[in-house]
């Protein structure tokens, strides 16, 4: 866990660095809970090594600021884990949709490399998808999400705090009436606010076809019991 202490890089704490410091590569990869990888480079400075090249970019993304608290969970093969508080010790609202540094919208933030034509394809329909997801606008309070490779959807602090709670049942329908009976959790077992709908997703993801890229939008429309009103938003609806 680390305050921030600059802008620019952010030293890792000695006692990680003497428990897994031999492991660690020039690069990690940062996963923040709205699904956003980001690749920073690690620098050594004699006994001390630091996130670094990316760092500032990612802090301003995030608007981490002087006494922002970052709690990390390191995951193995230089893959952590990042969740993100602000001066009040609150967890933030992660922004819905990525930006590279040119201002473009992404779904990766990590420094560019060469992409195939199928991949570059896939990108650009994701993409659409996701732009056409935040122009849905349902009457009723909602969230959106992009469905990751993992078997879960992120909840955003904002309103999972309002209106879900751990492992109390959830119901996701679809237009068609169909039901699917999900359970969600705290995103970060010392946070009460952001969520993860875990249990039964899978499911609801395999049953209705989505996949990695495609982005839901889930509508609360009854209270009780919870029922969320997913509109699907498929990228492959959306390519060339």
């Amino acid at each position: 866990m680390c305050f921030l202490e600059s802008l620019f890089i952010i030293r890792i704490p000695d006692g990680f660095i003497k428990r897994f410091g031999n492991e660690l590569k020039n690069v990690a990869t940062i996963t923040v809970p709205d699904g956003c990888d980001w690749e920073m480079e690690l620098k050594k400075c004699g006994n001390d090594v630091y996130f670094c090249n990316k760092w500032q970019q990612f802090a301003e993304y995030y608007s981490i600021g002087y006494g922002s608290f970052l709690r990390f969970k390191y995951e193995g093969d230089s893959k952590f884990n990042v969740v993100i508080f602000d001066v009040t010790s609150v967890e933030i609202c992660y922004p819905f949709k990525t930006q590279s540094i040119n201002g473009e919208t992404n779904t990766k933030c990590h420094s560019p490399r060469k992409r195939s034509k199928v991949e570059t394809s896939d990108n650009h329909a994701s993409k659409r998808s996701e732009e056409a997801a935040k122009e849905f606008n349902p009457k009723n309070p909602y969230f959106c999400s992009k469905i990751l490779k993992r078997k879960y959807v992120y909840v955003n602090a904002d309103f999972a705090s309002k209106y879900l709670k751990p492992n109390v049942p959830i119901k996701i329908q679809t237009s068609h009436g169909e039901q699917w009976e999900v359970f969600g959790i705290l995103h970060d077992a010392n946070s009460s606010s952001a969520m993860k709908i875990t249990r039964g997703f899978s499911i609801f993801q395999r049953d209705n076809n989505l996949s990695h890229g495609d982005y839901c939008v889930f509508e609360l429309i009854k209270n009780n019991p919870l029922v969320l009103k997913v509109t699907m938003f498929r990228a492959a609806d959306y390519g060339d």
